[in-house]
């Protein structure tokens, strides 16, 4: 009966999440872009898949499509951005640079790349309002891979935390007699993949980013070796590859979730 009740309230749940994203505004998740030199491994893909799979379980989002949409739009601002320097070739012959600074290329309201816009910058809108137009969206939603891999970057407390650990290593390291015999030091080391990500959130129709953060997933363990037994594994591998990935995902998610409960995110 226990278990009855809580599917009952469970699939109530689920249709109250239901109703509440059916009155925000449509929005589409764009693949991602890997800015990072790990981008052949598919990375920005894999990452879109993910978060479009929990934007989904959330109920939280109207997605007008239910798959990450593989339109390369940093191509389509680089051909923009390479229109808004007509005037260089001019520049350069006649020595006069005054049209080009002051054309639209320079406008400090307008972002530099898809991967740097910040809040209130401006993508441009033939682009964004096009794709939004296309697939029946007015939201466009997009996150940059911005590193991947090992090391301190991910946490400020990384150092600290290392060192703690290497000091515990150094006070268990000398020989530890136990029965009469002395077995080898212990050895504590700390490995993993952290994903750092930029997620935006564009009105389609005026190209305004009107929302983003930056999250980082990690996934790490700690491997310990005593005498001749070691406690996992020392080699970086898909599976914590994998749940890093994950973790970074559910973050995003996560991020936007919180900020629309808290009135930060407003799609209506």
């Amino acid at each position: 009966m226990k278990k009855f009740f809580t599917l009952i309230f469970a699939v109530l749940l689920l249709q109250i999440s239901s109703a509440q994203a059916a009155n925000n505004a449509t929005c589409i998740l764009m693949k991602f872009t890997d800015d990072t030199r790990f981008d052949k491994i598919e990375s920005a893909a894999s990452l879109s898949d993910l978060v479009m799979e929990k934007m989904i379980v959330s109920g939280k989002f109207n997605l007008s499509e239910t798959r990450p949409l593989d339109e390369d739009m940093e191509i389509k601002l680089y051909n923009e951005n390479v229109r808004d320097l007509k005037y260089l070739t001019t520049a350069i012959e006649t020595g006069d640079f005054n049209p080009l600074f002051e054309g639209e290329g320079f406008d400090e309201h307008k972002a530099q790349s898809i991967a740097t816009a910040q809040v209130g910058q401006i993508i441009t809108p033939e682009i964004t309002s096009a794709i939004g137009t296309q697939h029946n969206a007015e939201y466009l939603i997009q996150g940059t891979i911005i590193n991947l891999g090992t090391g301190a970057w991910w946490s400020e407390d990384y150092a600290a935390l290392s060192g703690v650990i290497n000091f515990a290593t150094a006070m268990v390291s000398s020989s530890i007699p136990i029965g009469g015999e002395f077995l080898g030091g212990i050895d504590i080391s700390k490995m993993g993949i952290g994903v750092q990500c930029d997620i935006r959130i564009i009105k389609a129709q005026t190209g305004e980013v009107i929302w983003s953060k930056r999250v980082v997933g990690i996934n790490e363990q700690v491997n310990v070796s005593f005498s001749l037994i070691t406690f996992g594994n020392r080699k970086l591998n898909n599976n914590i590859y994998a749940k890093a990935m994950d973790k970074a995902a559910q973050k995003i998610v996560d991020a936007m979730v919180e900020d629309m409960a808290a009135g930060k995110l407003l799609l209506n």
